[in-house]
């Protein structure tokens, strides 16, 4: 996590000085791009029925591939994106009967963004949307077959972050968001990206 807040303030605060951007870019148009992240997945209370009395959670790095559209007017941004992903590493739960593992596969979202540009080339915006979670789900009983399943829950993802154009083509962002799947699973993720305009 403190890598990724370091590197966050490095494109934030230290690439504005070293890299000097084309006549006021705006952010406008198609655009592709590709991020990394650190999450965090989280489950609470006790979905396996093992008797866990405690809350899990487990960090790893994640990756996300996305397409957008945005339109601005004046200094204000309005945008839309869609996106796929992964990573992130299996949450092990245990119990009094056993334990619980979920295990995070591919990522879908749908979202909007509204922000305002701070100084040409910098945007600042807060992102919210939809977001879907493939796992596989083991319960894993004292006594008794293990038992697997394959689920796909879905939930508000909500967050923001800050964009910061390097020129007319490329910009490069940091962002944050956190997404409530249901009552027991959660995750949080910190994401440093790079987009491509067309």
């Amino acid at each position: 996590m403190k890598l990724f807040i370091a590197a966050g303030a490095f494109i934030l605060f230290v690439v504005p000085h070293i890299a000097h951007a084309e006549d006021a870019p705006r952010f406008n148009g198609f655009s592709s791009g590709v991020e990394v992240s650190h999450d965090r997945i989280s489950v609470r209370q006790d979905p396996g029925n093992i008797g866990a009395t405690r809350s899990a959670r487990k960090d790893g790095v994640g990756y996300r591939t996305f397409i957008g559209y945005d339109v601005q007017i004046g200094n204000i941004v309005l945008g839309a994106e869609g996106a796929t992903g992964g990573g992130g590493k299996a949450v092990r739960q245990t119990g009094t009967r056993g334990q619980y593992l979920v295990d995070p596969g591919l990522t879908y979202d749908l979202t909007a963004r509204f922000g305002s540009t701070l100084t040409p080339g910098l945007l600042v915006y807060g992102r919210a949307g939809y977001r879907w979670l493939q796992t596989d789900r083991t319960t894993i009983p004292a006594a008794g077959p293990r038992l697997v399943r394959e689920q796909t829950d879905g939930g508000i993802t909500y967050g923001g972050g800050a964009e910061l154009a390097v020129n007319r083509h490329i910009s490069l962002r940091a962002e944050y968001n956190r997404t409530v799947y249901d009552r027991t699973l959660r995750a949080n993720k910190a994401a440093l990206g790079a987009v491509f305009k067309f």
